[in-house]
């Protein structure tokens, strides 16, 4: 078998049963030129209905994931739109206080010199004051997921909420280290010092990392206020789970055609 294929074999509980099939002699666990023996089939199919159910619990999982993503993206969408077309009105309106109000100062201070300086420096002080404001609203404002998923809390020892528990056999492999790798690293630890050194979350233990985890991990319960960075970083850290559970379908797909050459 190939390491991958042997790992989630180990994990589904079927290693016995392809060494019980490796035991049968070859015309028996093979249809080849003749019938199959009823042990060989039996063996065959409680092997099959292991990968299937756990397949069907993985693409489960994935779909929790998908949704929580397709949900951070559309309220991600909404805050930037919204950012967007307020940055816009400021920038407007900036427009009209640095250049139109300067004109008008700098025409009325060929007549009066005081007024004309009262009025350029009000110019300048709503100027100033439209760039301070520009640069919060580039921040996007905060919005709560509302109902949603949150399955990134296990993996940071949260509470899971609405559908975000993971199936045993899918949290026994986040938290196994690959067979074809070196080192003990969980893939769950792995992703987590990724995150880490990305800056998607601050060092272990700190204050920051926990309250920006509190943030990333919130759901029902909490609604928290996400803002665009968030929720983009929490997008992108769903996507890396999801990508390593395809790995784990693919070793599933390897093991279901290791048993078909069998």
């Amino acid at each position: 078998l190939p390491p991958g294929a042997e790992e989630v074999a180990g994990l589904i509980g079927v290693l016995p049963l392809l060494e019980r099939l490796d035991r049968l002699p070859e015309n028996e666990r093979r249809a080849t030129g003749g019938p199959m023996s009823l042990e060989a089939l039996t063996v065959r199919q409680q092997i099959i209905e292991a990968i299937i159910a756990t397949s069907l619990e993985v693409d489960g999982v994935i779909a929790e994931i998908d949704g929580e993503i397709a949900q951070a993206r559309e309220v991600r969408s909404y805050l930037e739109s919204r950012r967007d077309h307020r940055i816009g009105v400021n920038t407007i309106a900036n427009l009209v206080t640095g250049g139109g109000v300067g004109v008008f100062g700098q025409l009325l201070q060929i007549k009066n010199n005081t007024a004309g300086n009262i009025v350029g420096a009000v110019a300048g002080g709503a100027s100033s004051l439209l760039t301070v404001l520009a640069l919060r609203q580039q921040q996007g404002g905060r919005q709560s997921l509302g109902i949603a998923p949150n399955m990134l809390a296990k993996l940071f020892d949260r509470k899971p909420e609405f559908h975000s528990d993971y199936p045993e056999v899918v949290w026994r492999y986040l938290n196994s280290s690959p067979p074809a790798e070196q080192g003990t690293e969980s893939r769950r630890e792995r992703l987590i010092r990724e995150w880490t050194q990305l800056g998607r979350i601050g060092p272990a233990g700190t204050p920051k990392a926990q309250s920006r985890i509190d943030l990333l991990t919130s759901s029902v319960s909490t609604q928290r206020g996400q803002s665009i960075d968030v929720l983009a970083d929490r997008e992108m850290m769903l996507a890396d789970v999801r990508a390593g559970l395809s790995l784990m379908k693919r070793d599933l797909g390897r093991l279901a055609t290791a048993l078909r050459e069998r």
